[in-house]
């Protein structure tokens, strides 16, 4: 791992402390965001757009395999991390692309106005906090 060459990288050299700041990231900020999709987005998606199903699978596949990898490195786990780290940034990246490029793509253009305002009035009122992902 190592330090990153960003100007102003706050990125820490240690290992636990790379954990560490990793794991608050995704309690602080993530957590919700996924809860959200999870209780709002991905069933009205399943519910008006019964073709997207797997696509919603693959996104819920998706939350559970970043929780367990956060779990486990949170628990301790920092064998082979040197792996494991750019793993986690590699699904969390996938993941996003998947939900923007073809989730997002494919509500906007399948979906009525006024349906995309309903969720969008639902997920905003979940998503309040400080640190939520919500994009404007």
């Amino acid at each position: 791992m190592g330090r990153s060459k960003a100007a102003r990288s706050n990125w820490p050299t240690d290992h636990r402390l790379q954990v560490d700041q990793i794991h608050g990231f995704f309690q602080e900020t993530f957590l919700a965001h996924f809860n959200t999709e999870e209780k709002y987005l991905f069933p009205w998606v399943v519910e008006r757009m019964p073709g997207r199903v797997a696509l919603i699978e693959e996104l819920r596949q998706d939350h559970d395999d970043l929780r367990s990898l956060v779990r486990e490195l949170s628990a301790g786990c920092l064998n082979e991390l040197g792996a494991r780290l750019p793993n986690f940034g590699r699904l969390m990246e996938g993941h996003i692309r998947k939900e923007e490029r073809v989730l997002f793509q494919a509500i906007q253009s399948d979906l009525e106005a006024v349906e995309l305002d309903e969720i969008g009035a639902n997920i905003k009122a979940h998503l309040t906090g400080p640190r939520n992902c919500l994009l404007d």
